[in-house]
């Protein structure tokens, strides 16, 4: 059974992600294409694709067992098809050079995962995503069931929730690897998180420092790490989340959303070429990002936006603002279905 579990966690969080992801390479710098940003794309996409599906079954009025078999079967089917598509561009796919700097960053990185499963700390958020993910996979329903008192809700207090299925994802992947959602979401989920997160940093480190300064990657990258750790001095700092939070919609968002959204602006303004596969990415990403938190809406969308302004500034290309409105549309459409659901 702890093979099947192991296996099943590699499918959903490693190999279909990594797929999915594929399917960017064919259209990225090859610089960009590290096995970290990969496998970030891909289950940044694959958030967003649930998040869909969530949302029209939650609106069909369906169950979990249904979403979990059309949710496995569309990720499968897209991860196929990305293969089949980028095949050639497995050969794009850049190794980073494995030198004392990469080293002792990858030490870093393996110190948080260790100390953030040792040091962990809950809050009044961990009760409500761990309790409402282990009441939708026994109940076999979405937000019906009050994870305290066990009655059916009959009010709205749930109301603004119902766009974030950070909940729901770990129910789904609770049920789809046989872990309970509990040891899921703090052992499996937040130490995968907090990889990817420092996958983005080096990711954004190559970004700032081109081939002359390659040596500078791994130091700001380790630096970026080691004061993200520094500042875990009490509960109530940044790093609290990105560091034993992860699996939180808010805290995941801190670690993936946020660092992603810096990554693609910087690649916009170094990108010569066609910028379309950054701005639809950048639709994936809100889509995402709202999943984790519907703060995202209001959050992510003035950050892209100002950002995009910024960087038309840098470039001299007004643009790059302009075609950025189409790819914040998702979040004109959650911000409308949220008014909706609150009014």
């Amino acid at each position: 059974m702890i093979v099947v579990n192991i296996l099943q966690c590699i499918l959903y969080l490693i190999l279909i992600p990594f797929c999915i992801g594929i399917s960017f390479t064919k259209h990225f710098d090859e610089k960009y294409n590290t096995l970290g940003n990969i496998l970030t794309c891909g289950f940044l996409s694959e958030l967003a694709v649930f998040q869909v599906l969530f949302l029209l079954f939650y609106k069909l009025d369906k169950n979990l067992t249904e979403l979990t078999w059309a949710s496995s079967i569309v990720l499968i089917v897209i991860s196929l098809i990305s293969v089949i598509l980028g095949f050639k561009s497995y050969k794009k796919i850049k190794l980073p050079k494995t030198d004392l700097g990469f080293i002792v960053f990858c030490l870093f990185s393996v110190y948080m995962v260790v100390m953030r499963n040792l040091q962990g700390v809950n809050d009044a958020d961990d009760s409500f995503v761990i309790g409402n993910a282990l009441t939708t996979l026994t109940t076999n329903s979405f937000y019906k069931i009050d994870y305290y008192t066990g009655k059916l809700i009959s009010s709205e207090s749930y109301s603004r929730h119902m766009l974030a299925s950070n909940s729901i994802f770990i129910a789904y992947l609770a049920k789809v690897t046989f872990i309970h959602p509990t040891i899921l979401a703090h052992r499996i989920l937040g130490s995968f998180v907090l990889i990817l997160h420092n996958a983005l940093i080096y990711n954004i480190s190559i970004l700032l420092f081109d081939e002359k300064k390659e040596k500078y990657r791994p130091v700001f990258a380790s630096f970026v790490s080691l004061m993200t750790i520094w500042d875990f001095h009490s509960y109530l700092t940044d790093s609290t989340f990105i560091l034993t939070r992860a699996w939180q919609g808010k805290a995941m968002f801190c670690a993936l959303a946020i660092p992603a959204a810096i990554m693609l602006l910087l690649m916009m303004g170094e990108c010569k070429g066609k910028r379309i596969v950054l701005y639809i990415f950048t639709a994936v990403l809100c889509i995402a990002a709202v999943s984790m938190t519907p703060a995202a809406i209001v959050l992510l969308t003035l950050f892209m936006f100002t950002g995009s302004i910024c960087l038309a500034f840098g470039i001299k290309k007004i643009t790059v603002t302009l075609k950025m409105i189409p790819s914040l549309l998702p979040m004109a459409a959650f911000g409308i279905l949220f008014y909706m659901i609150l009014k």
